[in-house]
């Protein structure tokens, strides 16, 4: 490790900032945010705006460097200052760092869908996310990069689906869902190796077994007094262990109660059992709180975009690329919550485009009221005709299905609309209906593959009254790529509404940007 001058304080102040942490600690990690602004660099010039605005603890009964939850008011960064008190200070401001990227990439507010998900495999591949790899790191100064490499804590790389998961292929700079599946696939197919293996052991050891007992029974001797002398050896060996035991338990007592909570916490350092980040610890933490439903989706919609805005403010208009790409995640959310007003908009842009006008015919103004227009010059709003595909594959679930129908329902009673043009569509289509708007409900049919250009196909081959303007396609996204043999006319706008777990595989940059829109429903 490097010399004490290198540190904030040396290894024999420990006792004093555990006897007395608020005064000591507390101080000093102001001290440090101070010097990377005044370091001057756009990059510790943003993160440090962005870590002042969170508020802190500190925590010595864990054998942890950081952990982070949100307390219902603003995200909580917690401390072990006697670990951080023997890390060179550059290591601290990257582990800060590696804290904020879990705010800044939205961690706490994406959960995987999967419950049987190992809770390690989701928390490895958030940290190799913001970690990067030990050559490249992300982070500048993380533990075992740059000039501390000798610094016995770990942090998680992209190296760890290698070494640990045996993941062979994979892709960098990819969203921790990603890596989450890659390794839960990894840790299924070793678990069924293992398991053939070990049924494959058994029955050869049950053969062996059955050999042995044969020859067993011919060699056995059941006299009384081998019986006899083998239950008195079994008795004073339980008294013995007994003995043992207690011994064990007294002696363990005591050790732990002489062991300090320093000792402890140097010792785990040495053997490199400490990680820099402890995701049970403030998941725990988080536990504790009881979060209201969408409170912290809510915060993190408002808030985090300000402490953004203002970092990039107060770093000269500097904003790391990470924080770029939470901002592009932030409005794309917001833009999927509103996917129904958008889905109005577009009705209300159609309906304002479908009124044609002609000059008013002057020669036949009102003799008393000339203002009077005469209104034989205009030409009444069409309505809209609208068509709905449905995906009724078996990946599609029932929610995403009720909720468009419900607002296909709430648009056909805004715009009078009677009846709306249904189509049910797995690899062919199942069934085409009228969809009224006292209609109740529908009945789904099909539960196969999904291939969607039969569907559109049952649409715009209608006779020329009959075609949509608007056709809703409600799918999972996973669909074929393009239309081999049906073209959409430019006139017939598309609204794809996938679920908030599918990504649509149709390519719409083959169609103008203004007649495809696709939308996510959460």
């Amino acid at each position: 490790m490097n010399t004490n001058q290198d540190y904030i304080y040396s290894i024999k102040t420990v006792e004093s900032i555990i006897a007395n942490p608020n005064s000591s600690w507390k101080t000093l990690f102001k001290e440090m945010i101070i010097s990377m602004i005044a370091s001057n660099k756009n990059d510790l010039l943003w993160y440090a705006n962005f870590l002042s605005r969170c508020e802190y603890e500190f925590h010595f009964n864990e054998l942890f460097v950081s952990a982070i939850y949100f307390n219902a008011k603003n995200f909580v960064i917690v401390i072990n200052p006697l670990i951080l008190g023997l890390i060179h200070k550059d290591q601290i401001i990257a582990i800060l760092k590696h804290n904020a990227g879990h705010i800044i990439n939205h961690h706490f507010s994406r959960n995987t869908q999967n419950d049987g998900t190992n809770k390690e495999i989701i928390e490895t591949a958030k940290d190799i996310v913001i970690n990067g790899s030990r050559d490249v790191p992300y982070i500048k100064d993380l533990p075992k990069t740059g000039n501390y490499t000798n610094t016995p804590l770990k942090a998680l790389f992209y190296q760890t689906l290698t070494e640990k998961y045996g993941v062979e292929n994979y892709e960098m700079g990819r969203e921790f869902e990603y890596y989450v599946d890659l390794m839960q696939t990894a840790q299924e197919e070793s678990l069924e190796e293992s398991t053939q293996s070990c049924t494959n052991d058994l029955e050869n050891n049950f053969e062996d077994e059955i050999s042995m007992e044969s020859d067993a029974s011919e060699e056995s001797d059941n006299s009384p007094q081998n019986n006899q002398e083998d239950g008195s050896n079994n008795e004073t060996n339980t008294e013995s262990n007994a003995s043992e035991e207690n011994d064990n338990h007294s002696q363990s007592s005591q050790h732990g109660e002489a062991d300090s909570l320093s000792n402890k916490t140097l010792e785990a350092l040495q053997n490199g059992e400490c990680t820099i980040d402890d995701h049970n610890y403030g998941e725990q933490l988080q536990d504790a709180v009881g979060l209201e439903d969408g409170l912290l989706d809510s915060f993190m919609d408002t808030t985090l975009k300000e402490m953004i805005d203002d970092s990039t403010s107060f770093a000269r208009g500097f904003t790391p690329s990470d924080a770029m790409e939470a901002l592009g995640r932030l409005e794309k959310r917001q833009s999927h919550k509103d996917w129904k007003k958008i889905f109005n908009k577009k009705m209300r842009n159609y309906l304002s485009n479908s009124l044609r006008y002609r000059e008013a015919n002057k020669s036949r103004q009102h003799p008393i009221y000339p203002d009077d227009l005469d209104l034989h010059g205009y030409t009444p709003s069409k309505k809209p005709k609208l068509g709905v595909v449905l995906d009724v594959s078996g990946s599609v679930e029932e929610a995403l299905l009720i909720a468009l129908m419900s607002e296909v329902q709430a648009i056909q009673r805004k715009y009078a609309i009677k009846n709306v043009t249904l189509v049910q569509v797995d690899a062919e289509v199942k069934k085409i209906e009228k969809f009224g708007v006292r209609d109740t409900f529908i009945v789904r049919h099909g539960s196969g593959g999904t291939i969607m250009e039969p569907g559109f196909h049952a649409l715009l081959k209608q006779s020329s009254r009959e075609i949509p303007d608007i056709i809703i396609c409600a799918t999972d996204g996973d669909i074929e790529k393009r239309f081999e043999h049906l073209k959409i006319p430019n006139k017939v706008q598309v609204i794809w509404l996938i679920d908030k777990e599918g990504t649509l595989l149709f390519d719409t940059s083959a169609y103008p940007k203004q007649q495809m829109q696709v939308i996510e429903l959460l």
